[in-house]
């Protein structure tokens, strides 16, 4: 044994290259966060061997990528096992290369001399975003075919090249069977040698200027004392893959446990239909809400791009060498507000996809013909959209409009909402309805029927409202 080991440590190198490499002293006082990269890198292993196993089974065509990825769950041993394990550690690659680049972040280790790190840090988030964009179309549902129709239109509001962009992603004019197997060549091919070229750029430059100390302002460029006592191999490696068997057990419960998310084929017909990203690219979903027109361009490619672009200058804006959060509060207070604001539009934009005006709560009793065609205007008119009838049915963006008698509303009052909501109240956010006389009397009476102190409640489909079909009581 000892002369193989002598035999193959001479072919590999490991006395002169791989043994310093590995064996690199670091400091010993290296708190949890530093691990998430090691972690990165063996999730990134773990979605590459998940991959290669997918794309055994997996046909990228219109015809039959859907009844592929079917025919991996249902019948390939082991598959949705497999396929659950690809999908929740594409979202857990997402949240730990975020969470890594926060800490860096907070932490100031992209300070000099480990700019050239930072940047490269950058392009794996990217990447991994770009995993993400490529990845959800090849399911070829309902979500996949017209969250890629969104995205892939962002481009075209670039000046000068933004329809080629477009056209490139494309592989023509719209989302088709050409669009899908360029998305799963990218997906397989082109995105996994990127990645594995920046995880080696980035690993290279962590090996040079060593891993930034998160506990000291400067830790020196030379790294620890060579009498330390931790290393990269044994003991940090060990510590990684302490977290990383936790983050795998976590994949491995949901992946058993959870089922992921599938709606109906691409193209099936369904008016109702409100196209979504995945959940990392809401915040983006729901900013673009916040513009319209003209100034859409600020919310699609103004912001994100000069944010992509404020990432990469960092290094270079702040040249301070203090590092600590404390020490340095206009960057942790941007910082934690550019969170905050990521998170608040994820979740509004999560909160705003759910299915809204399915049903509709009313009181168990017979409504009069004025109730009922109130009843059938708030259904048209998508009043769902905003409001909730004792907290079902709607959004909860505007006010309930459950037992709105007991706080002294009118008829005289709704109708002057409804109709001018800025006139009776200068902050409302509720847009104007130009109805009828008729209209806006008969859906004041409906609000004002929803008093459910008398009466029960029931629920009735829209459908049903919409075909003046309410079914029994």
């Amino acid at each position: 044994m000892a002369r193989i080991r002598s035999f193959l440590s001479d072919r590999f190198g490991w006395p002169q290259y791989l043994k310093p490499f590995m064996e690199k002293p670091l400091p010993e006082n290296l708190n949890w966060s530093v691990t998430l990269g090691s972690v990165l890198v063996l999730l990134f292993a773990v979605e590459a061997a998940t991959g290669m196993f997918l794309a055994m089974y997996y046909n990228p065509s219109p015809d039959l990528a859907y009844q592929a990825v079917d025919f991996i769950a249902k019948e390939v041993t082991l598959g949705r096992i497999l396929r659950g394990i690809h999908h929740w550690g594409a979202s857990a690659m997402v949240v730990i290369v975020a969470v890594h680049l926060l800490a860096s972040f907070f932490y100031g280790a992209f300070k000099p001399p480990r700019e050239m790190t930072w940047m490269f840090g950058v392009c794996l988030l990217l990447l991994t975003l770009g995993f993400g964009f490529t990845g959800y179309l090849l399911p070829w549902d309902q979500k996949a075919y017209w969250a890629t129709v969104v995205g892939t239109n962002i481009p075209r509001d670039i000046p000068f090249v933004g329809d080629f962009l477009t056209r490139l992603l494309l592989a023509g004019d719209t989302v088709s069977g050409l669009t899908l197997t360029r998305f799963y060549a990218i997906h397989t091919l082109v995105l996994p040698a990127l990645t594995a070229l920046c995880i080696g750029a980035h690993i290279y430059m962590v090996r040079i200027h060593g891993i930034s100390d998160h506990t000291i302002d400067d830790p020196g460029e030379n790294g620890p004392p060579a009498e330390s006592a931790y290393h990269f191999y044994p003991e940090h490696l060990a510590k990684a893959s302490m977290v990383f068997a936790l983050v795998f057990a976590a994949l491995l419960i949901l992946s058993v446990s959870a089922d992921i998310p599938r709606e109906d084929i691409a193209g099936t017909i369904d008016p109702e239909y409100l196209p979504r990203p995945e959940w990392y690219y809401m915040w983006l979903f729901q900013l673009l809400t916040f513009f319209s027109g003209r100034s859409e361009t600020i919310g699609s490619l103004v912001i994100p791009i000069g944010g992509v672009a404020l990432l990469f200058c960092l290094p270079f804006l702040s040249r301070s060498p203090r590092r600590r959060p404390a020490d340095r509060p206009v960057a942790t207070a941007v910082g934690v507000a550019c969170l905050v604001g990521i998170v608040y539009l994820t979740v509004m934009g999560i909160s705003n996809s759910r299915p809204y005006g399915k049903v509709v709560r009313i009181p168990d009793r017979a409504l009069t013909a004025s109730q009922a065609a109130g009843l059938g205007h708030f259904v048209d008119r998508e009043c769902a959209y905003c409001h909730t009838i004792l907290g079902a049915g709607g959004r909860r963006e505007g006010p309930d409009l459950s037992n709105l008698i007991a706080k002294d509303r009118t008829r005289q009052w709704l109708i002057s909402f409804i109709k001018n909501p800025q006139a009776v109240s200068a902050w409302s956010i509720m847009p104007k309805y130009d109805l009828t006389e008729k209209e806006l009397n008969d859906l004041a009476d409906f609000i004002l029927a929803l008093d459910f102190s008398a009466h029960p409640a029931r629920t009735v489909s829209r459908q049903a409202v919409l075909k003046g079909e309410l079914g029994p009581k």
